[in-house]
C-alpha cells in the first residue's frame, strides 16, 4: 500500500517503513520509528520540526517552518533539490551531484553532510 501524507506521526501508526520525497526525489529512508524520533536529512527534520505530535518522546518540541517554496520541477536544480531551503546547504550543495548515502540497517538519505555532522547542528538548535 502506499500511503501519501506531509504528517510522519500518522505514518508511523500506519506503516513499519517511510519514505520522504522533496521535489520528486526520495532523500531519505528507513522505519517508521527511525524516520519519526531520529529523522537525518533535513527535510525530513524540518517535516518534524513543523507539526504538533502527541508521540511520546516528541511533547515538547518548539514548532518550526521549513522557510522558502519548492523549486520549479519543470526545470529542477543542479545540486540538492532542497538547498534553497536548507539553512544547512553549502555552494557545493547547489551544484554538485547528491548521492543516496547507505548508513544503518537498510536506512538511507540524499545529503552531502554526513549523519553525525547533521546530528550535531541538529543538537545544538
Amino acid at each position: 500500500m502506499l500511503f501519501i501524507t506531509h504528517e510522519l506521526p500518522l505514518l508511523y501508526n500506519v506503516t513499519d517503513d517511510i519514505m520522504v520525497m522533496y521535489a520528486g526525489q526520495i532523500v531519505e529512508k528507513g522505519t517508521a520509528k527511525e524516520m519519526v524520533f531520529d529523522p537525518v536529512h533535513p527535510y525530513s527534520h524540518g517535516l518534524m520540526g513543523s507539526i504538533l505530535v502527541p508521540e511520546e518522546g516528541t511533547r515538547g518540541m518548539k514548532i518550526t517552518a521549513i522557510p522558502g517554496t519548492p523549486p520549479n520541477l519543470k526545470k529542477p536544480p543542479q545540486g540538492c533539490r532542497f538547498a534553497e531551503r536548507c539553512k544547512y546547504a553549502t555552494p557545493e550543495c547547489r551544484y554538485s551531484g547528491i548521492p543516496d548515502r547507505a548508513f544503518g540497517e537498510g536506512r538511507s538519505y540524499r545529503c552531502l553532510k554526513s549523519v553525525e555532522e547533521l546530528k550535531e547542528v541538529y543538537q545544538n538548535e
